[in-house]
Order: C-alpha cells, then structure tokens, then sequence
C-alpha cells in the first residue's frame, strides 16, 4: 500500500515538474508536496491501524514495572572513591 502510493507519489512529481509554465509549475510542486505528504501519512496511519486489528494487539495490557529497590539503583557521585 505505501509502495503504491509512494509510486504514484513519484508519478505526479514528474508530471508537476515536466510543466513548462513558471507559476503553473510552481502551484503543482506546491499541491504535490502537501497532497503527496497527506498521502503517505494517511496510507502509514490506515496500514498501522489495520495491523493492530489484525494482529489484536490493541487492548493488550502493559506488562508491570519492574519493583527495584531505589537505593540500590543510585549512584552518589563521591569524588573520594574515583
């Protein structure tokens, strides 16, 4: 799905930059840059989507933080023991 748009992508930038008219150009570059850019963010957000609902992840729970002793994890910077 994102190689066909990204192809596509390819195709009308192509087409916008073979236009031999200065603005006219300069407005299809300009329509490609923020069509092409919605394009592809919306075919990465319909493709993630479509992967948490196939695969089912997305209800699964957050495995639980680990429960460490927090003096054991700080390291006192004491210039005395370098």
């Amino acid at each position: 799905m994102t190689l066909a748009t990204m192809i596509a992508l390819v195709q009308c930038t192509i087409v916008a930059v073979s236009i031999s008219g200065l603005p006219l150009r300069v407005l299809a570059v300009s329509l490609d840059l923020v069509i092409g850019t919605l394009g592809l963010l919306g075919c990465i957000y319909i493709t993630t989507r479509l992967a948490v609902r196939i695969l089912g992840v997305g209800n699964a729970e957050f495995p639980p933080l680990p429960q460490a002793d927090l003096q054991s994890d700080v390291h006192h910077s004491d210039p005395s023991k370098k």
